[in-house]
């Protein structure tokens, strides 16, 4: 307790040094949480896609007639027959029509001004594959497209601009571009970062039957989502290229089909695979990228920004000690141990991190809050899933701002790194000669 008070009462000797590491040290905390943020949004358990570690996706096939190639997306033939319930390595699958619902304006009841709403259309299992919490009413099911009536599900922000309370809206219609909607649920919001499960509107749709013909009956509009068991992508990826086979050798004659991406969560939101068209290409399901290839650019780049305010951090303490020296040698003179006047260093290094810590966490926490649609608008990923940034697109939501492990890890590099940046140019001090100390001021 008595080092910390004098460490205290040294960075207070020199505030101008103090307020510029607190500065420094607090930028780059925040900073760094708020592109974690970003990318923990974007990557983590988070809801309702708690399961994106065992989660795969499969948006595209080609076929090939001759040397011509064309793309297209899967058929609801193909889901079922090589997808549902027959498959080990599968837990649970879903679709979604590939392209998005769009951005339609909803019409409120009385004077109330209209607003665009982003909407999807999904089929009933969506509401089981991930983990939405209803606050009234239910999710879609089959009876909901066998009844042939307009129906919808809704987010707890759009019932609450419609209606007083979410129960209020069950039973009820919303108005979409002037058709009405029976609200059958209201769901907690989503953040638009989950690219997948973000949505303020969903609509079910009855599956679109295709050409019989072999192999265009298992192209169509969706895209599947898949949960793998654990440790059974391997598996999976193997009983795919299994089932392309099958599915040529039925007919020689017949386009080839094939499958070229399998995406994981982390492909399927941060690389863009481009496939290759060439006549020598055999469109053969690729392995998934090693993690160091997926992770490289995002280590790199944070490292560059703890690094460089590391070195400036380690600048200006060697700048401090070449002004502390006289008074490192007159306390060695009298006594003062090298580890003593080590650790007086580093403790204060360390009080001034947490200090600028603690400021860098609260100015990211406000920088979302209150700079959140601007972020959004700046962030390519999630740019065009909010339907209207400065109505209702929900963008770093509690859980995203306040993971524990997220500001646990980038404290500590943080820490790492100035202790580092602090150390090295106080050993040097340190190990100069007690008379060259002392005549430094000389």
């Amino acid at each position: 307790m008595n080092l910390i008070k004098k460490t205290i009462k040294e960075a207070l000797k020199t505030p101008g040094f103090s307020l510029l590491y607190i500065v420094g040290v607090a930028f780059t905390i925040a900073f760094t949480m708020i592109y974690g943020m970003l990318l923990y949004g974007q990557l983590g358990p988070v809801y309702p896609e708690y399961d994106r570690a065992t989660t795969v996706y499969i948006e595209s096939t080609v076929t090939r007639e001759d040397r011509s190639s064309s793309t297209s997306h899967l058929g609801m033939s193909f889901i079922n027959e090589f997808l549902r319930d027959s498959v080990p390595s599968i837990d649970k699958v879903t679709s979604i029509v590939a392209w998005n619902g769009g951005y339609p304006m909803v019409q409120p009841e009385g004077n109330k001004p209209e607003f665009h709403v982003q909407t999807r259309i999904v089929e009933p299992s969506f509401f089981d594959f991930y983990k939405y919490e209803f606050k009234a009413g239910k999710p879609l099911t089959d009876d909901d497209i066998a009844a042939n009536v307009y129906s919808a599900v809704i987010s707890d922000k759009v019932a609450r601009r419609l209606f007083p309370t979410p129960e209020d809206a069950i039973g009820n219609y919303i108005s979409i571009d002037h058709i009405k909607y029976r609200i059958k649920g209201v769901f907690r919001e989503v953040s638009a970062l989950c690219l997948d499960s973000y949505g303020e509107v969903f609509f079910p749709y009855a599956p679109v039957s295709n050409d019989t013909r072999m192999p265009q009956k298992y192209m169509g509009p969706y895209r599947a989502i898949i949960k793998v068991k654990p440790g059974k992508e391997n598996e999976f990826r193997n009983h795919l290229r299994d089932v392309c086979q099958r599915i040529n050798s039925v007919d020689t004659t017949a386009p080839k089909f094939y499958i070229p991406i399998v995406k994981s969560h982390a492909e399927h939101v941060l690389v863009n695979p481009q496939i290759d068209y060439s006549p020598e290409s055999t469109f053969q399901i690729k392995d998934a990228t090693t993690a160091f290839e997926l992770w490289k650019p995002f280590i790199i780049a944070f490292l560059v920004v703890l690094v460089i305010p590391a070195l400036n951090i380690s600048g200006l303490i060697g700048a401090r000690m070449d002004r502390m020296r006289s008074e490192i040698g007159v306390r060695r003179c009298f006594g003062a141990k090298r580890p003593r006047l080590m650790s007086m260093v580093i403790t204060e290094n360390l009080i001034l991190t947490l200090i600028g810590g603690l400021i860098g966490l609260i100015a990211a926490w406000l920088t979302v809050t209150f700079a959140g649609t601007f972020l959004l608008e700046l962030t390519p990923l999630a740019y065009g899933y909010g339907s209207s940034f400065s109505d209702s697109a929900s963008f770093i939501t509690g859980e995203m701002a306040f993971a524990p492990l997220l500001f646990a890890l980038t404290l500590a590099v943080c820490l790492i790194l100035n202790v580092i940046s602090a150390w090295i140019p106080a050993r040097i001090a340190m190990h100069r000669q007690i008379t060259e100390s002392l005549n430094s001021k000389r």
